[in-house]
């Protein structure tokens, strides 16, 4: 008789019986949907289909298969499982960038997150991930305890002065970084209307940005400053939580006005 782990094995060993089940799950399909959805052939969909229908997964009306209520429940916790090993998998080699759990964040908190790394060749791919949702907001609010790529700041400046409403907490030297490197540029985002600024001492190495609709995470090389690793997720757990944290930062923080920036900064 065949045990759980067999069943578990069945599925996992095989990349056309996990895309024919996601497949199904969408809803019903006949023999030339799951063959153009896995690549498989007639054959092979035949067999996982009668594999699926000895494990009573699936049912056969005309020409279409259905998941049964048994095998819509295998569908939606094994492709859960698998999301979550594939977050896991992402995230392996840059977990100790993102805040850890004394912060009060978990790693169930993304599990249905899109990761995205430094890859060789693309050294600012969390800082572009992080420009883009920039561009499909109206109201950010956050802190970051770096803001190294100079694209970044350019994105930043540019939905600032078109109206989008931002709050934001710096550590003094980025603050001071900025309008130093982008002396005009960071007077009109500093004295908009739309801009508010708070600073802070103490902020830890990691930044956390809030959207209009996704919260995103990122952490840094200690060593090179550079952003390795943009988690941005809609999850609402994630959302309270970044919403705190970032709340509990502002209220240690304080408020610059324009005309003190500078000196703010440099102090």
């Amino acid at each position: 008789m065949n045990s759980t782990l067999d069943d578990i094995r069945f599925l996992a060993d095989s990349t056309n019986r996990v895309d024919a089940l996601v497949a199904l799950r969408e809803g019903p399909c006949d023999r030339d949907d799951l063959q153009a959805t896995t690549g498989a052939s007639a054959a092979t969909v035949g067999r996982i289909l009668g594999d699926f229908e000895e494990r009573g997964w699936v049912g056969r009306d005309g020409h279409e298969y259905e998941l049964t209520k048994p095998g819509a429940f295998v569908a939606e916790h094994f492709t859960n499982f698998f999301d979550r090993m594939n977050t896991e998998r992402r995230l392996r080699n840059v977990w100790g960038w993102l805040p850890s759990e004394v912060n009060g964040f978990t790693l169930e908190m993304i599990a249905g997150a899109v990761v995205t790394v430094v890859e060789p060749g693309d050294p600012y791919g969390p800082a572009n991930r992080c420009a883009q949702l920039y561009r499909e907001t109206e109201c950010l609010l956050g802190f970051d305890a770096a803001l190294t790529a100079p694209h970044h700041f350019e994105v930043l400046y540019h939905q600032i002065v078109e109206g989008m409403d931002t709050e934001i907490v710096f550590p003094p030297a980025v603050s001071a970084n900025i309008a130093s490197t982008y002396p005009e540029k960071a007077a009109e985002v500093f004295g908009s209307d739309s801009f508010t600024l708070w600073l802070h001492d103490s902020l830890p190495l990691f930044r956390i940005l809030i959207y209009d609709d996704r919260i995103g995470i990122g952490g840094y090389d200690p060593d090179s400053g550079v952003l390795q690793v943009y988690v941005d997720t809609d999850a609402p757990e994630a959302r309270e939580w970044a919403i705190s944290t970032f709340e509990s930062y502002r209220q240690e923080a304080r408020r610059v006005t324009p005309d003190r920036v500078s000196s703010e900064a440099s102090g």
